[in-house]
């Protein structure tokens, strides 16, 4: 089955200098897990099951993805860097990996029963897929936008200067337009579904520096020869553990009639 419009798996071209280049282990480790209950609750709530076939698209080294295999039929984990998706296929083999664009995919007519983005539609050319999906879902079927719920403050303000001091400012894609997107192609919904952790998390230096190297805005790659310099300072920031609420998961689900 070919799921990409010319037909074969090939190359990627660049776009936005590489958005995550190079950052794939450090998303792996850095990146806040969703709530444990998270695909278990999904998958009750789109009524996932055996035959069930669900894309995640952007899906990064698949966390969201592996989460939901033991849930359906089939998972198919698309995303456009090699390096995500070959830690994805490291961990899940059962998982479809798929190296294509958003933008790229040819599902046939109703081929899927639900859609996930864990933090990735953002990331899309969001109408032409909100558009698109409405023909690869199936009626009936579901399309979920997946995030953590962010505390305030989550990145230190010290940790942001000192990025934009490198760096400049980053300009990062709208987020605030999704549910309006949506709308306008027909989606119905959204439900909103919070799943909750209790506890807390306790994150090492290690751990929060990955995480600011997971992130567009400063993936490695972006510092070139002044990276030793960034580092050096960015570990003098993070250099004491901390101690957080288990971060709560959203999922914000629409049907397509």
């Amino acid at each position: 089955m070919d799921w990409i419009s010319d037909g074969k798996e090939r190359e990627v071209a660049p776009r936005d200098d590489d958005l995550f280049k190079g950052a794939a282990e450090y998303y792996e480790l850095g990146r806040l897990p969703y709530a444990a209950r998270l695909p278990e609750v999904l998958a009750e709530e789109i009524g996932l099951g055996p035959e069930s076939v669900v894309a995640d698209i952007g899906c990064g080294p698949g966390p969201l993805a592996i989460a939901l295999a033991p849930y359906c039929g089939r998972v198919i984990g698309v995303d456009p860097d090699p390096d995500m998706l070959a830690r994805g296929r490291r961990r899940d083999a059962s998982v479809t990996w798929l190296r294509a664009r958003a933008e790229d995919l040819a599902f046939e007519a109703g081929e899927l029963d639900a859609v996930v983005f864990g933090r990735s539609f953002h990331w899309t050319d969001r109408p032409l897929m909100a558009a698109r999906l409405r023909a690869f879902v199936r009626p009936g079927g579901h399309l979920a936008l997946v995030s953590e719920m962010h505390r305030p403050g989550r990145i230190p303000p010290q940790v942001k200067e000192l990025i934009a001091e490198f760096l400049g400012e980053y300009r990062r894609p709208k987020l605030d337009d999704e549910e309006e997107v949506l709308a306008a192609a027909g989606w119905r919904g959204p439900r909103r579904l919070t799943v909750r952790t209790e506890g807390t998390l306790t994150r090492d230096p290690e751990t929060r520096v990955a995480e600011v190297y997971s992130m567009s805005s400063s993936t490695r790659h972006r510092f070139g020869a002044r990276l030793p310099e960034f580092d050096r300072r960015l570990r003098e920031l993070l250099s004491e553990p901390e101690v957080i609420p288990f971060p709560a998961t959203l999922a914000r689900i629409w049907t397509n009639p």
